[in-house]
């Protein structure tokens, strides 16, 4: 396989797609024909909310000029909007923040930190959880930073993310992803400017929601979704 290059104004999401990156659920009219993807907020039963639609940035990693075509654009709109200049710090949370963050912090002349992901106890049947190590790295006390993401989903992650990097003392001033698709926030998060390469809402719902009771039920739900995103991309084919 070839690395992919970006085409002068290429669209980003339409990008992601020439990468194998972006799952759409298969229907005929209303039926689905492929899995909904777990998504990793949770209900009020503690359930992963799903959706039809999932960015997978593990298949853009691999085209590091894709990535850096994901961080132009986060770093073009930073700047739009004054912030150039209101972080020290980028910090990239694993594995996707990461690679996007790092590339953010070269285009940006930023310094650049990450955390290492720490798997946490998770009961089965749904999607693994993580904490985040930063024990790796020093930060100055009130050290601004901007936290990097590779997807915002609806930002349920977000606040432990925030409270275990509020332990070190570093001062959270922006969190900035390839992609933003919350249905809720789009530009701010508990007072912190939230930015993306891209924003697109997409649709998730709770297991027992009628538009997905159905499906969840006859076991059409994908949790462990990078692992098995060849299987996914044959059901899009079908």
């Amino acid at each position: 396989m070839k690395p992919i290059i970006p085409l002068p104004g290429e669209d980003l999401l339409e990008l992601g797609k020439r990468c194998n990156a972006v799952y759409v659920c298969p229907k005929v009219d209303s039926e689905r024909k492929g899995p909904l993807v777990a998504y990793a907020g949770k209900d009020g039963k503690g359930r992963n909310l799903v959706g039809d639609i999932y960015f997978n940035f593990r298949r853009i990693e691999v085209h590091p000029k894709v990535v850096e075509a994901y961080a132009e654009a986060a770093w073009v709109k930073i700047h739009e909007q004054g912030l150039a200049c209101a972080f020290d710090t980028v910090c990239g949370i694993p594995h996707g923040g990461r690679t996007f963050g790092q590339m953010l912090a070269l285009i940006g002349g930023k310094k650049f930190a990450y955390a290492d992901k720490k798997p946490k106890s998770t009961e089965a049947g749904k999607k693994q959880e993580y904490t985040w190590d930063l024990s790796q790295f020093d930060f100055e006390q009130g050290e601004r930073v901007a936290i990097a993401e590779d997807v915002y989903n609806n930002f349920q992650n977000t606040d432990n993310t925030l409270a275990e990097i509020a332990v070190i003392g570093a001062n959270i001033v922006l969190l900035v992803g390839a992609l933003n698709r919350s249905p809720i926030y789009s530009t701010s998060y508990k007072g912190l400017p939230v930015i993306a390469s891209i924003r697109e809402a997409y649709p998730e719902f709770e297991q027992d929601d009628p538009a997905v009771a159905n499906d969840i039920a006859a076991g059409k739900l994908e949790l462990e979704v990078k692992k098995n995103w060849a299987r996914l991309c044959a059901a899009m084919q079908q």
